[in-house]
Formats: C-alpha cells, structure tokens, sequence
C-alpha cells in the first residue's frame, strides 16, 4: 500500500450532511490532515446507494468522492437496527424511508411506524460503516455498532442535533437520556458506533501517513 511523507495531507469529508462532517472530521482529530468540506468541491453527488450492505454503501461513497478530488476521501453510511420490526424496518433506509417528510416530523413518523406494528421489544441500535479511499480506488473500511436503547412512544422535541432526527425516538434508559444528550464520556464508556470507530480509523491513518 502506497503511503503519504507529507505533513498536511488533504482528505475530503464525503458527505453534504454538515452533522455527518462533524463527526467524520472528530475520527481524524489530531491528525495530520487538511479537512475538505464536499460542499467545496462544487460536485453534487450523483452516484446511488445501491449497495446491500452499510459497509458497501460507505465503500461506494468514498471510491465516488476520492474519485471527485484526486486524492483522499472518507465517507461512511449507517441506520437504524431494530430487530424486532425485521422485514418491516430496514436500516440501509433509514434517511429515505420518510424522506418526503420534513426533518422535523420524521422522529414522530418513526413512532408511528414502531407503534402501528406493536412488536414486543423496542430495542434499536445504530449500525455505521466508514470507508478510506484514494484516487477511487478502496484503501480500507471498519463496521461498528452502538449500544441497545430504544425507540419510545413519544418525541423528544428538545433535540440538540436535529439534522440526526433518530435523536427525538431513541432512548437509552440505562442512562435515562436521548441518544443526543449523550455526554463524550458517556458515548465513549458505553461505547458509541463513532467511539469504537475512532481508534480503529485513528491508527490506520498513523500508519498510512508515515513521515
């Protein structure tokens, strides 16, 4: 595998989701490594999310955007697991199952949805992939998933991250919060999908941008 001496190697955040950025650009914090905003680009994402998996999903999306810019990129995909609502609910649909529905009432739909098919347990959890490509070409890719909560009968209307609209249904009682009021501490002692990503991602990078 090809490697990088550069001190400041560019890599693009591939994704229009300013809070998917954000967490993207926390996996390579402390890095050394210029964040491109996909939105600087001026490229507006034409490829489809055909994959069957999440994994493939952020494989695609990171092979697109690398392709965009020539050099580094790193997309991820994700959803919502509930496995009790198998066949009904399926993450890789998670942002398009209510897509026509402004962001605002997509919780209280998702609610609706749990609450028309009554199943007997309302765990959920989320499930990401996030994927490294250079040059369109695939460089590596992890999997993981949160920890159980829950999706409760009825909306949180205090979501401090509304573009991730999951926040005002899952709950985690355990904790007696949202998954949005998550303290850093609590998201990485549990752990959250993003905590046990980072380290993973953090040592790849440390290894591919040898000096």
């Amino acid at each position: 595998m090809d490697t990088y001496s550069l001190d400041n190697v560019g890599i693009v955040l591939g994704t229009h989701n300013d809070e998917k950025a954000s967490e993207l650009s926390l996996l390579l914090q402390g890095l050394p490594l210029n964040l491109v905003s996909a939105k600087d680009l001026n490229e507006v994402a034409s490829f489809e999310e055909i994959g069957t998996t999440h994994y493939e999903n952020a494989c695609h999306k990171a092979r697109y955007w690398s392709s965009v810019s020539g050099g580094l990129a790193i997309a991820s995909d994700g959803g919502l697991v509930i496995p009790s609502m198998f066949g009904i609910w399926n993450s890789l649909y998670t942002n398009r199952t209510f897509i026509d529905l402004p962001v605002e009432q997509r919780s209280a739909a998702l609610i609706e949805l749990v609450d028309r098919h009554q199943p007997l347990d309302r765990s959920a959890f989320w499930i990401e992939a996030v994927a490294v490509a250079v040059g369109g070409i695939s460089l590596a890719a992890w999997i993981a998933r949160s920890m159980i909560g829950c999706i409760v009968p009825w909306v949180n209307d205090h979501n401090p991250r509304p573009q991730f609209w999951v926040n005002g249904a899952w709950y985690f009682p355990q904790l007696g919060k949202y998954h949005g009021f998550l303290t850093e501490r609590e998201r990485a002692l549990y752990p959250d999908h993003w905590a046990v990503l980072g380290p993973q991602i953090n040592s790849f990078f440390r290894n591919y941008l040898v000096k």
